[in-house]
């Protein structure tokens, strides 16, 4: 029988499309609930004229991917800022799914910031999409966790974008 390795995760890449009026989508409104400084954030997004940047991203990996529906606002104003922003159009906390080669635009929102800054995002490989050999490559680890009773380990990977000049 022949098995080639699984392939490893190409890197994926978020190129920055433009400022927008964001939409306040299903996932500000929970957001605003979860914490005092979530409510603030969004008060002061909705204060601001609910500003929103556009991303594009386009699915480099073999299987579906879920984009996590926070970002992260990175900045280096003396001390480097990483303040979490929700994702306008993600349809649900599971975040946004994109297909193997799927093309989508990202709106996260933003707050007004005269400094240069970057997005950084995280998704996860669904890997219920993923070929069989790569599964049967990750068993022993399942398997291993499971035994030990610790929870099953997902690996988050990261999209950083270029920096962003307001």
């Amino acid at each position: 029988m022949f098995f080639t390795r699984p392939s490893p995760a190409a890197p994926q890449s978020i190129r920055f499309a433009g400022f927008t009026n964001g939409v306040v989508g299903n996932i500000a409104p929970v957001c605003a609930t979860t914490t005092t400084n979530n409510a603030t954030k969004i008060q002061q997004w909705l204060a601001a004229g609910t500003n929103g940047a556009v991303f594009t991203i386009t699915n480099q990996q073999t299987s579906d991917i879920f984009i996590f529906p926070f970002g992260r606002i990175c900045t280096e104003r003396g001390t480097p800022s990483r303040e979490e922003m929700p994702l306008l159009n993600a349809p649900t906390f599971s975040g946004i799914r994109l297909a193997p080669g799927q093309v989508a635009d990202i709106q996260i929102a933003v707050l007004p910031n005269p400094s240069p800054w970057r997005l950084e995002l995280l998704y996860d490989r669904d890997s219920c999409s993923e070929s069989f050999f790569n599964r049967i490559m990750r068993l022993p680890a399942s398997l291993r966790d499971q035994h030990t009773g610790r929870p099953i380990k997902k690996k988050m990977e990261k999209i950083t974008s270029d920096v962003i000049n307001p």
